[in-house]
């Protein structure tokens, strides 16, 4: 009986370490007080390469997810510029749409151009059965020409997507952006707002500017009033941003506003009607 009583109280002292008989005995303090080590903060949790939920941490790293993502996936977009005086007087308003099918195999692009700084003109490029045909119209005259040809036959040999008039993933453009934008907050977007994007997007929003120069399409004397928000996916695309900012050039105020948008993207059929 004894026995199994002692062996109880050998079995008590090894879980609960409370037995000093076993472990060697305590050590005093001498009464000085331990001050526990300070805990590490949490980074910033990912939301995207090169975002978190502190802000931008590599830009280059973000426009390349933007690029593979978009390579791989057919999609929609609408990017419109406007330039405007003071007084609220047009310059320039340049609206391009685009439809892609994967990796660029067939499109369909258009760009209009208004404005009292312009000679007003659409221009259209398609892609289809290997090569781009570009047609430019300005007043009622319309011009047709091959662009491109994946054979290299009365054309350059140029793959799709460089037979196009622009970038249409707009990656430079992105990168400019989220480098001279002074981010503020990146915060995951309302249910509603995610079934628009079929996936869960977060908000990029920003006060003012780190690099006021990252923003003009061309160089002016001065930038100013800039504002920037941003939709990205976790995959790394950019579903759309906006921006406005004013600039002096040559001694007059202009007024300027921006903004792209990416839509159906996985589920576009180019319409070449």
């Amino acid at each position: 009986m004894h026995g199994g009583v002692a062996a109880v109280a050998v079995a008590c002292c090894l879980l609960t370490a409370g037995c000093t008989g076993l472990i060697g005995p305590a050590q005093s303090t001498g009464g000085a007080t331990v001050t526990p080590a300070p805990v590490p903060p949490e980074p910033p949790a990912r939301v995207a390469p090169g975002l978190t939920e502190a802000g931008v941490t590599d830009t280059n790293a973000l426009a390349r997810a933007h690029v593979r993502q978009l390579g791989n996936a057919s999609y929609t977009l609408r990017h419109t510029r406007t330039v405007e005086t003071a007084d609220g007087t047009l310059r320039l308003r340049e609206v391009t749409t685009g439809e892609f099918g994967p990796n660029y195999r067939e499109f369909v692009a258009v760009r209009t151009l208004t404005g009292a700084s312009v000679s007003e003109r659409t221009i259209r490029t398609r892609w289809s059965e290997g090569r781009a045909i570009q047609e430019t119209t300005v007043g009622n005259t319309t011009r047709r020409a091959i662009v491109a040809d994946g054979r290299g036959i009365g054309a350059p040999p140029l793959p799709p997507r460089e037979a196009l008039f622009f970038e249409p993933t707009f990656n430079g453009r992105i990168a400019a952006l989220f480098d001279g934008a002074n981010v503020t907050g990146v915060t995951r977007t309302r249910e509603e707002v995610m079934q628009t994007y079929r996936a869960p997007v977060y908000r990029v929003e920003a006060d003012g500017a780190t690099d006021r120069s990252k923003f003009p399409v061309v160089p002016a004397e001065r930038v100013g009033d800039v504002g920037f928000t941003a939709v990205v996916g976790p995959s790394g695309v950019v579903y759309g941003y906006g921006t406005q900012y004013t600039v002096l050039r040559n001694g007059t105020t202009l007024h300027i506003t921006e903004s792209l948008r990416y839509s159906d993207v996985g589920s576009t059929d180019p319409d070449f009607s």
